[in-house]
């Protein structure tokens, strides 16, 4: 009997991995349980890799907060609709800010690490017992700058915090703000703050380090330095009115008063492996990959950004659409042809590891990286069977 299972067992693991992300909780149970039967009765590695499975899902399952706090505070303001009018630039007549609604904002959170998914939880409970802690004299956080690297989820974040809070975002780009006549900058931040202070609302300063730069730098006039100085001045003043976010791609371009205006700050870095992996499946829905192609997209892209998911995942979806049954058979050849495509979105190690066509020297770093692919994952990456695969061989051993 023992046999037997151990005979269908390598099916019954794959059919597992494959469905347990979208399991219920009841699925999951029952695939614990049958860990623990397995255990009793003397199959302690078929029980172990059940076992692995359900604690990797359910450390995947912690990168994505599921608790979305309402938001009854009692933000200082006028209500924001449609109707208001929006600031401009008095030089050019182009609006000062773009206002993005409640019901506009993303329903999903994005995808972090556990450590920043803390991190963020932390100010919105802040702000969900505000009155307890304004009771006691303190202030919940009033601003907080973002900062990272292109294409990480800044701006999604900064949206999706908005959205728990119950408020509309007004967006600033403050390189929009900018003048060519001494003291328009300065009026036109100043209109900015004075509208933003006037409504209830999340006030989004994006390409934050487009004035906010050292006020220093002898290659400044001295108009960017009383630049500085008024927006300065117009962030004291909002912190008693209501929330502020900073966004910026290059946080050593900021003014270090600038920084010192900031309740927090959060940087945003590149995902890490597990959480890239998280990205790329939840980007392709409804669109289903096993866990092996969906492991070795991430390993194409290591060390990218959400941004870099998000170009990988439509090329993939596409091609899943258009090629349908035949998928599979050429999912390696569908990477090339990506890569040749998106030579700047990749890894460019990896890259051209798959772009020698060198199955072996592949199959090679695949097994040696960071990501441990086994050799059934590698199988079904090349879409042969795993006898094929322990016999492959590097070109320059041949």
């Amino acid at each position: 009997m023992k046999q037997d299972i151990q005979h269908y067992f390598s099916t019954i693991h794959k059919i597992i991995r494959e469905i347990i992300s979208d399991s219920s909780d009841i699925a999951k149970k029952q695939i614990a349980h049958l860990a623990e039967q397995l255990k009793i009765d003397g199959y302690e590695k078929e029980s172990k890799m059940l076992q692995n499975i359900l604690a990797a899902q359910k450390k995947e399952d912690k990168l994505i907060p599921i608790k979305i706090l309402s938001s009854s505070l009692g933000f200082c303001g006028e209500e924001l609709t449609k109707a208001v009018s929006l600031p401009v630039n008095k030089e050019n007549g182009a609006q000062l800010v773009n206002v993005t609604f409640v019901n506009e904002l993303p329903d999903t959170s994005p995808i972090f690490s556990e450590a920043i998914i803390k991190a963020i939880s932390s100010i919105l409970t802040e702000w969900a017992n505000a009155d307890k802690l304004i009771d006691k004299g303190l202030d919940p956080v009033r601003s907080c700058l973002i900062y990272g690297a292109p294409g990480t989820g800044k701006t999604q974040l900064a949206l999706w915090m908005a959205k728990q809070l119950g408020l509309p975002v007004v967006t600033a780009r403050l390189d929009g703000l900018m003048s060519s006549y001494l003291g328009t900058t300065s009026k036109n931040i100043g209109n900015l703050f004075d509208f933003a202070n006037r409504y209830k609302c999340l006030l989004l300063l994006d390409e934050f380090d487009a004035i906010a730069k050292f006020r220093a730098d002898n290659q400044e006039i001295g108009e960017i330095k009383r630049v500085v100085n008024t927006l300065l001045q117009n962030m004291d003043t909002r912190k008693q009115n209501g929330f502020t976010i900073g966004i910026t791609n290059h946080p050593k371009l900021l003014d270090p008063a600038v920084w010192r205006r900031f309740d927090i700050q959060i940087e945003i870095p590149n995902p890490n492996r597990e959480v890239l992996q998280q990205i790329i499946k939840n980007k392709l829905k409804p669109i289903r990959l096993k866990s092996s192609q969906i492991k070795f997209l991430s390993w194409l892209i290591d060390n990218g950004t959400g941004a870099d998911a998000e170009v990988l995942t439509r090329w993939i979806k596409k091609a899943k659409i258009v090629i349908a049954d035949s998928f599979d058979l050429i999912f390696y050849n569908l990477i090339q042809e990506f890569i040749f495509l998106n030579a700047g979105r990749v890894n460019r190690q990896n890259a051209d590891i798959v772009m020698q066509d060198d199955r072996g020297l592949l199959k090679e770093k695949l097994s040696q990286s960071p990501y441990k692919f086994t050799g059934i994952e590698i199988s079904e990456i090349l879409n042969v069977d795993k006898s094929t695969v322990s016999r492959i061989k590097t070109q320059n051993n041949k």
